[in-house]
């Protein structure tokens, strides 16, 4: 290892990425983390017995597999393949459709719903069947990937062009066109954003089929202790409890950080995991292409902040499945924002999130993040109502479990905003839409050397394979510039 040393700016997955891959590179690291642990987002709590799992629903694999090797995050944790991704249920007319790796199956449970759907089901199942081929593209990014390899790339994913024009339209959009079933426009639009793009449907099935979706065995925080201890075992450094305020810049290079408390950080490069926002127009003072940056504020779409209400449950909920969405209820409102849909993980697949005979349950809620954010000495009586209002939902969806409840939490989007900078509450950055998820967002900047982006912010749709890949990718682009080998593999 030599002296030139390497400041990342938050602790999440791209973070812990970032500096075991820089770590392998032969570089010091110092992660400079605002939170009092590292994880980020993908964390998990403990309340009384139970653990509350703040994170992974699904890990998606293949490709992506070879992140979790290089990173020692596998075989140390074990991934469980799933055989069923979620159940749907109507709660007017008691329908309700299992997603597995059955897809045949799938087929014909839609058919059943939309008898005239027939030729759009059957493009959708043999479209997800080729996109799962396609190559996410992680071993290098766009910025140092030569004109020709590109070039080779898109002629490679020539068989998949077509289904790709036909599904890249909004879901809601993709329904409404070519669906005559309003039960399947229903369901097509609650398991995925309505907003993104009809390709989600393609790789979530093409992966489901494959085996490639998986939960990690103890949850988020088995997933987030592997990475943190193979950071460790590398040497890199850490700072918890610590706001960088201020990129130090001079000459148009990255020379360090101001924090918080006026100390300076110096350093021969910066990478920063933080928000766009909070990187371009806090951190950089908006010096730097600060109009790309509110112009994307303006169009693009966050992911919508959540209330994760969560209960420890006296009773084992065998018979429940670990992630259902429930669409029919009597509209309810969740801090300003109505909706008719619930969506529960039930945690009777994850021993270490509660004692024998009991179950963590957990309710994903939709909100609005200036509800939450203008609460004042209001926020905690807000979720205590939250907490009654969840419970009441899933008493509908879980007859009986109100009475077996023994312990209660509540996070917030002001939860999110208060540990992992989360701006708005938007925990996976940009929403995927056909605009962000087919654009690019680049992780160096124009005129300012020394200096790269990695999170979940320059990997629009978000999620845990994509924070990895932006931590690699700008390692890679920063070996590049040093000229120097950029080492993949980070643990034996």
């Amino acid at each position: 290892m030599d002296d030139r040393h390497l400041l990342i700016v938050g602790g999440g997955l791209a973070g812990l990425a970032a500096g075991c891959y820089a770590l392998a590179s032969g570089y010091k690291t110092t992660i400079v983390e605002h939170n009092l642990a590292l994880g980020g987002v993908c964390t998990a709590w403990p309340r009384g017995p139970y653990r509350v799992d703040g994170c992974i629903h699904w890990l998606t694999g293949g490709a992506f597999a070879s992140l979790y090797q290089e990173l020692g995050i596998t075989p140390r944790v074990e991934l469980r393949t799933l055989e069923e991704w979620l159940t749907w249920r109507n709660a007017r007319d008691g329908n309700v459709l299992r997603i597995t790796r059955d897809l045949p199956g799938l087929a014909r449970d839609l058919r059943s719903l939309g008898p005239d759907d027939g030729g759009e089901i059957d493009r959708l199942i043999e479209a997800s069947d080729g996109f799962a081929e396609l190559s996410p593209g992680i071993d290098r990014p766009p910025e140092i990937t030569p004109l020709s390899q590109q070039l080779l790339s898109f002629w490679q994913m020539r068989q998949a062009l077509p289904a790709i024009a036909h599904f890249h339209r909004p879901v809601e959009v993709w329904a409404r066109e070519r669906l005559r079933s309003a039960e399947l426009r229903r369901f097509f639009t609650s398991v995925v954003p309505k907003e993104g793009p009809a390709v989600l449907l393609l790789m979530v099935l093409g992966y489901l089929k494959r085996g490639w979706l998986s939960r990690p065995r103890g949850g988020s925080a088995a997933f987030r202790d592997a990475l943190v201890a193979n950071y460790e075992r590398l040497g890199g450094e850490t700072l918890l409890h610590t706001t960088v305020d201020e990129v130090l810049l001079s000459n148009g290079r990255a020379t360090g950080v101001r924090l918080d408390d006026g100390r300076i950080l110096s350093a021969d490069a910066v990478i920063s995991t933080s928000s766009t926002p909070e990187t371009m127009l806090r951190l950089l003072g908006g010096r730097y292409d600060a109009a790309v940056t509110r112009q994307r504020m303006r169009d693009w779409k966050l992911f919508p902040p959540l209330v994760l209400a969560s209960f420890g449950v006296a009773a084992p909920l065998a018979a429940a499945p670990p992630l259902l969405i429930v669409d029919g209820l009597t509209p309810f409102s969740v801090g300003g924002i109505e909706s008719d849909r619930l969506t529960l993980r039930v945690g009777n697949d994850e021993p270490s999130l509660a004692p024998e005979g009991h179950t963590l349950v957990q309710a994903l809620l939709t909100t609005d993040y200036s509800f939450w954010a203008t609460r004042g000495v209001g926020y905690q009586t807000a979720k205590e109502d939250i907490a009654h209002l969840a419970l009441t939902q899933i008493e509908r969806v879980i007859p009986g479990v109100s009475d077996h409840v023994r312990m209660t939490d509540v996070a917030t989007p002001l939860t999110y905003w208060r540990q992992a900078r989360s701006w708005q509450g938007a925990y996976e950055g940009w929403l995927p839409t056909p605009e962000t998820m087919f654009g690019h967002v680049r992780k160096k900047l124009a005129g300012l050397e020394g200096f790269y982006l990695a999170g979940q912010w320059v990997a629009p749709g978000g999620g845990v394979p994509n924070a990895l890949m932006s931590g690699r990718h700008a390692v890679q682009i920063l070996c590049a510039d040093d000229g120097r080998s950029f080492q993949a593999r980070t643990a034996d």
